[in-house]
């Protein structure tokens, strides 16, 4: 106990268990202790276990997407990547291509699961051991005087404000590979976008979910939906006026909260097949994971941690990893649940389509009213997507059709709408239904998209 190495130590298996220069803690002992019998190496790289023959190197450009793993495959930074008979996503490659050639483990039956699950609880234990020196409330502000609203015609157009959410997806995409591969990660990414989000959020508080609802998802990938998150759950913050450092930080949270999702098969991921109890232990622990693969991103704060393991933890108790309930979890953890859950219901899965925005707002006010997700949260996001949610179809008491542009926080039914044709394609102006008496034009039911 007090030790530091100078290079990392490894399982036999190539799993990098504690990095270079981290002080041994008795915690850390007792964890090495449990790993293969207490079986580890210090070394200095991969290639060390390779030249001993507890690794094989291979090619990654022989690597194909759906391509079944026959043995265990780590990443040149001591990162498991994938387990004996799991398939190869295209994640999975983006890795590869962010570290290099990777490792295969020896044949043999998998143990580095447990491995990860040992050290990864050593970093929970350390995080809750600081909880009492942690705020998890944040207060709202009297003046939200960082929020100055802008012109609303320099709010960009759709096809501009795709392609700006684009371009930080892919931003995400690459640094996502990364911490999947343990490769060092340049944190300005995160501080690069969240800049860009808080200027527009500030700016145009009531356009900002177009970044998260207008503009077309795939609901493949990770960093879509972290981006999804991020923008709603700074949405959310904005409404309950959160001082300007907690909306940005909660920002980041949304970024990062869902890593350890990266861990689970795509099988998994989607729910699109039923779960076996060694899956529902998997998905249970990805909070937990995620935490570990944050350690490979400088300088997160601590509340942004706790946040990622919080994130699945829900106000009556019944969420996971542990069950913790209300003023225990922490209030960046609450609103990103909020956000998380809109998020995923409304994306599209190959299995099925998405649920109508309306239909999800009901269904999470009722979790709300149920103490599942945090009510304050809930009607926050009410107010910053509407009712009838930005991105939403609806059809009007005229009989035409129109698609959610904006809502107004103080008229949630109200929201600005553009009136387009059966097959989707804009016409006319938007029309602010605020500014419109009820009598005259009104919403009557929400519709699918054309």
């Amino acid at each position: 106990m007090g030790q530091v190495h100078e290079h990392s130590i490894f399982s036999e298996s190539g799993q990098k268990l504690i990095g270079p220069g981290v002080e041994l803690t008795e915690r850390h002992i007792q964890a090495l202790r449990r790993c293969i019998n207490g079986d580890v190496i210090v070394a200095e790289s991969l290639d060390d276990l390779a030249r001993d023959g507890l690794l094989q190197s291979v090619d990654r450009a022989k690597l194909r997407v759906g391509q079944r793993a026959h043995r265990d495959l780590i990443t040149t930074n001591g990162k498991m990547l994938l387990e004996a008979g799991e398939n190869i996503e295209q994640h999975h490659l983006d890795a590869l291509e962010a570290s290099g050639d990777p490792y295969l483990g020896q044949d043999r039956p998998t143990t580095d699961r447990r491995e990860r699950i040992l050290m990864a609880e050593v970093l929970v234990e350390q995080l809750e051991a600081q909880l009492s020196t942690m705020k998890l409330r944040v207060e709202a502000s009297e003046d939200a005087d960082w929020i100055t609203p802008a012109n609303p015609e320099e709010w960009p157009a759709v096809e501009e404000l795709a392609d700006f959410r684009a371009q930080a997806v892919e931003k995400l995409r690459r640094t996502f590979a990364k911490i999947e591969a343990g490769a060092p990660v340049d944190a300005g990414v995160f501080e690069k976008i969240l800049d860009d989000l808080m200027d527009r959020l500030s700016h145009h508080p009531t356009r900002f979910p177009q970044l998260a609802l207008l503009c077309r998802r795939t609901g493949e990938y990770m960093a879509d939906h972290a981006y999804t998150a991020a923008v709603l759950a700074m949405a959310i913050a904005a409404q309950m006026r959160w001082p300007r450092e907690h909306v940005r930080t909660v920002g980041f949270a949304g970024l990062v909260y869902d890593l350890g999702m990266l861990l689970l098969p795509e099988r998994i991921r989607s729910g699109a097949c039923e779960l076996t109890e060694m899956d529902r232990q998997r998905v249970n622990r990805h909070p937990i994971f995620g935490l570990a693969m944050l350690e490979a991103v400088p300088d997160v704060p601590r509340i942004v941690r706790l946040a990622a393991m919080q994130h699945q933890e829900r106000e009556n108790g019944s969420g996971y990893p542990f069950g913790k309930r209300k003023a225990s979890i922490c209030d960046y953890a609450r609103v990103i649940a909020a956000a998380d859950a809109y998020a995923a219901t409304t994306e599209p899965r190959h299995y099925r389509q998405p649920k109508l925005p309306y239909a999800a707002m009901e269904e999470t006010l009722r979790f709300a009213a149920a103490q599942v997700f945090w009510p304050p949260a809930v009607r926050a996001l009410v107010s910053a997507v509407g009712l009838f949610p930005v991105g939403s179809y609806v059809k009007l008491s005229n009989g035409r059709l129109a698609h959610v542009l904006a809502c107004h926080p103080e008229q949630v039914d109200r929201p600005m709408i553009q009136p387009v044709t059966p097959e989707g394609d804009a016409m006319d102006e938007p029309i602010d239904l605020k500014a419109v008496h009820k009598d005259e034009l009104s919403i009557v039911r929400p519709i699918p998209a054309p």
